[in-house]
């Protein structure tokens, strides 16, 4: 599995957006934005997941 990290929108209040990183194991990037988009929403994924280690 590799760990990939990716940049997701996050609504802590209805008023306060922020933007954070997360980090998630799938076996190639296009599988690590499927899983986030089902975590946190189509719209919420803003970057592409970057490969952080190959395992």
């Amino acid at each position: 599995m590799n760990t990939y990290q990716c940049k997701v929108k996050l609504e802590v209040t209805k008023t306060i957006k922020t933007t954070t990183d997360v980090q998630v194991q799938a076996t190639n990037a296009y599988k690590a934005k499927l899983q986030l988009e089902a975590m946190y929403g189509r719209g919420n994924v803003v970057s592409a997941p970057i490969l952080l280690s190959n395992k």
